[in-house]
């Protein structure tokens, strides 16, 4: 081994063989389609592109696809923007998930992990919208990658042990948290394991919270791949690890979109830095399956619940509002109740109707992706679940479809960012408005009941702190859809 003292006073040493490092990619567009047309509205800030999800494939998908990037680290690629490649860039979307296999012919595991579906903050999601946000990211993976997932990337690493034990019966294995999520002192170059209940137990990967945060926020620090590896990486080692021979593991974990997109050309540093500069500083690229393999987790840590990647105050940021934003966050308890008593409403009205229809309505929703998305017949899907075992009426089989559909566009309108940012009048906001309209819609036309009037009261008294419009304001400025498809709009408001 040759070791050498660095002018910061680190060190680095070649061929360090206990030495890995990961880099994580969080590959993900929350869904902007008009939910009624099905289609990306133009979006100007894209150009010359028609629409972001364009631009970011030019320029970080499609580079560190062809450039093989995707065989070379640890990635999730959210449901929502995979379903958009598959139909719009097919090649793209083949050369991710061959990455995976790639990975699995070599090592015997692959290194792409599942997402929840929604990118919904599962702490504030009920139990039973938990187990349909884990299943339908399962199931989504399964049908993409020809396996079961052994990780999961959960919306902004938010937890709380419920959703982490339902990840445990599912059999999902390991997932990634940030460092300040854990509840004691923590060593971040190893796993570690979760205890739950009956037995089960999860395996966390805390991530080097400098390193990804120099990585995502600090260009100079990512402007040459040689110089982060021999001067950037040995300073997070663990001397006594080294002095001992102890393995010890590297994470890196940003948003993918950082390589190409947020970061021009940062394809090229992620592409040279594995296949050079960490190798050659004596890091050994690994993937997180991979290193379970090698060096399982040999002590159990504490979580600090519930708690996330982009919050100091648990998971205020998306439920009560915080100071993690600017402005005034007021609207986002508005917003999130009012979403929360639509799909109250919703649930019962679900439960009511398609009981008559279905043995069991919220196992049929649990199954129902694999249908929208002709993952399983029709046939079969009934066989399954219709009453009896039988396919209903045509009548009754549109009332259930059209039910099972709100309830899709119901968990839509969760989704994360939403309530992310500093204002409710943004784009994000807007969809997660636009998603519960298309789920009042569904339900107008199923069963002739109008969810919009209390959905309007609720929305009210949200309120932006920049334009002062409110959330009806934002609900009359959506695309006008055809007359029938929703209740009629109250004159007083």
């Amino acid at each position: 081994m040759i070791e050498k003292t660095l002018p910061n006073g680190s060190i680095s040493r070649s061929k360090l063989g206990s030495t890995y490092l990961c880099l994580h990619g969080h590959f993900y567009q929350p869904p902007r389609e008009n939910p009624f047309t099905h289609e990306i509205p133009i979006e100007s800030g894209a150009a010359p592109f028609l629409n972001y999800n364009e631009k970011i494939t030019a320029e970080c998908y499609r580079p560190n696809a062809e450039e093989g990037n995707f065989a070379e680290i640890s990635y999730n690629l959210g449901p929502t923007l995979a379903a958009w490649l598959e139909a719009h860039e097919p090649d793209v979307h083949q050369l991710i998930i061959d990455a995976d296999r790639k990975h699995m012919e070599r090592y015997g595991v692959g290194n792409a992990m599942a997402q929840a579906y929604n990118h919904t903050i599962l702490p504030l999601a009920t139990t039973r919208d938990k187990h349909t946000q884990i299943l339908w990211g399962l199931q989504d993976f399964r049908h993409r990658y020809g396996r079961d997932a052994h990780g999961m990337w959960l919306a902004e690493t938010a937890i709380d042990l419920e959703c982490l034990d339902i990840l445990a019966q599912y059999g999902v294995t390991y997932t990634v948290l940030a460092p300040w999520q854990a509840a004691t002192a923590i060593d971040p170059t190893e796993p570690y394991t979760v205890p739950l209940k009956s037995g089960r137990s999860m395996t966390v990967f805390f991530y080097n919270g400098p390193l990804s945060g120099g990585v995502s926020f600090d260009s100079a620090s990512t402007s040459n791949a040689d110089v982060f590896a021999s001067s950037y990486l040995p300073g997070h080692l663990v001397r006594e690890k080294i002095d001992n021979g102890e393995p010890q593991l590297i994470l890196i974990a940003t948003d993918g979109e950082l390589y190409g997109h947020h970061k021009p050309w940062r394809d090229k540093f992620l592409s040279h830095l594995i296949q050079h500069g960490a190798p050659e500083e004596g890091f050994e690229i690994c993937t997180l399956e991979r290193y379970m393999l090698l060096q399982p987790p040999t002590k159990e840590v504490q979580l600090r619940v519930p708690s996330a990647w982009s919050c100091e105050h648990g998971v205020a940021r998306w439920g009560t509002g915080c100071s993690c934003t600017e402005g005034e966050s007021n609207w986002k308890p508005v917003l999130r109740r009012a979403l929360s008593r639509l799909a109250e409403r919703g649930d019962l009205l679900f439960e009511q109707y398609a009981s008559e229809i279905l043995e069991d309505p919220w196992a049929a929703r649990n199954d129902y992706l694999a249908l929208r998305n002709g993952w399983e017949s029709e046939e079969s899907f009934w066989t399954r679940h219709g009453k009896g075992g039988q396919r209903p009426s045509a009548l009754l089989e549109y009332r259930a479809q059209r039910l099972l559909e709100a309830q899709y566009y119901q968990q839509y309108s969760f989704t994360s960012c939403a309530f992310f940012f500093e204002d409710l009048d943004r784009i994000e906001p807007r969809n997660g408005i636009a998603f519960a309209r298309r789920a009042i819609s569904l339900i107008w036309q199923a069963i002739d009941v109008d969810l919009q009037y209390d959905f309007l009261q609720d929305l009210l008294p949200a309120r932006s702190w920049r334009t002062q419009k409110n959330g009806v304001d934002l609900y009359k400025e959506l695309p006008a859809v055809e007359d029938g498809l929703l209740p009629p709009f109250p004159l007083h408001f």
